[in-house]
């Protein structure tokens, strides 16, 4: 225990990365190089700029391994606990309680989001120092009155997250 009392309940929830996203790029990805090594060695006869088809594939291939980089990382993508939320990708420190209205579901059925909405919002930029400030302005996931997490960043589902982020921020 790490200065608790001995009725006291502290909960933690950390989740890792999600895993579709890895899965997703590396099926996409290999599609591509396949399409690429096919039209390569077997596409002289039929297709003219073949060995151009397979360049192109290539690096379709490669720039979908690029893009998803952040997915193949291993770790905690996102910790909730009694001081507060935290999520990697915002490059932000943990983001306490007092600060948290609510959270819900928002964006498009494609592209679904996790909308986190901040209250005092002045007073917790202003708790933050320098760097952060400055690397927070930049993130598209760092927004003036509110922070968003995308679908499949983390392990869990959005309305479980949305769920737990409610009951903290309520009680």
């Amino acid at each position: 225990m790490t200065g608790q009392t001995p009725g006291e309940r502290r909960e933690e929830y950390a989740f890792g990365v999600s895993a579709s996203r890895r899965v997703h790029a590396s099926v996409i990805a290999g599609l591509l190089a396949a399409i690429g090594i096919g039209t390569m060695l077997f596409g002289d006869g039929y297709v003219r700029d073949h060995r151009l088809i397979a360049v192109v594939c290539w690096g379709l291939a490669a720039t979908a391994l690029y893009v998803s980089r952040g997915a193949w990382s291993r770790g905690t993508a996102m910790i909730i606990d009694d001081t507060g939320l935290w999520y990697r990708d915002w490059h932000l420190p943990p983001v306490p309680w007092r600060h948290v209205a609510g959270a819900r579901a928002v964006g498009i059925r494609l592209r679904p989001l996790l909308r986190i909405d901040l209250k005092d919002t002045e007073s917790f930029f202003a708790m933050l120092d320098t760097a952060a400030r400055r690397r927070s302005r930049g993130n598209a996931l760092v927004k003036g009155d509110h922070l968003l997490i995308p679908n499949n960043a983390v392990e869990k589902s959005i309305p479980e997250i949305a769920v737990l982020i409610r009951e903290r921020a309520s009680g």
